[in-house]
Formats: structure tokens, sequence, C-alpha cells
């Protein structure tokens, strides 16, 4: 599986991942993380203009999409019950998700 930046072709792609994925998710017991169409068409194109938007493509069709980015994370700042391990510089994912029919192609 080739993991790659997303780019604005992928689109359509991306948003019909995310559309399985809060489907999948309502189905499965967890109907309100995605909801309301989250994440939108205009917040995954900021992610893929600023380059924190990734795509895993087998057989030349996207199967995985999500977000990665070096650095402090705006969703960290405040840890209710809990605290960092340490100060070390860290990366976060989020909004992973897969169109299910790879098996294990989140973990690539």
């Amino acid at each position: 599986m080739e993991i790659r930046k997303s780019t604005t072709e992928d689109l359509q792609e991306i948003m019909e991942i995310y559309g399985i994925a809060r489907i999948f998710m309502k189905n499965t017991g967890n109907p309100t993380q995605w909801r309301n169409g989250y994440p939108s068409e205009s917040l995954v194109r900021s992610d893929i203009e600023s380059g924190i938007s990734y795509v895993a493509v087998e057989n030349g069709r996207i199967e995985v999409v999500f977000f990665y980015r070096k650095g402090e994370d705006p969703t960290y700042k405040v840890i209710e019950d809990g605290a960092w391990l340490d100060d070390e510089p860290y990366a976060v994912l989020h909004r992973i998700a897969s169109r299910g029919e790879v098996k294990g192609s989140g973990s690539a």
C-alpha cells in the first residue's frame, strides 16, 4: 500500500470514504462523532492545501484517508483527568477512515 499526500484531484474519493465511515459509525453504535457532514469538504480541502491530508492507495484506488501533522495540536491544549508524560515533540493522526474493503488497510 502506497501512502502519499492527498491532492485536490482526490477530493471526491476522500469525501466518499468519509461518507462510508459516517455510515459505518452510525450503524455500529457511534452515531454522533462525525455528524452533520463532518469532516466537511472545505475542511478537507484546507487540509490538502496545508499538506496534512494523506491517502493510502492500493491497486490505484484510495482505500484510506487521514490527517497527520507534526507539532502541537490545539485539540490537546487542555487535557482533563490526565497529563502528558513529557514535553517531547509529537505528531497527531486524526480523521482516519477507510472504505472497509481491504483488510488491515488502516494499519498501513
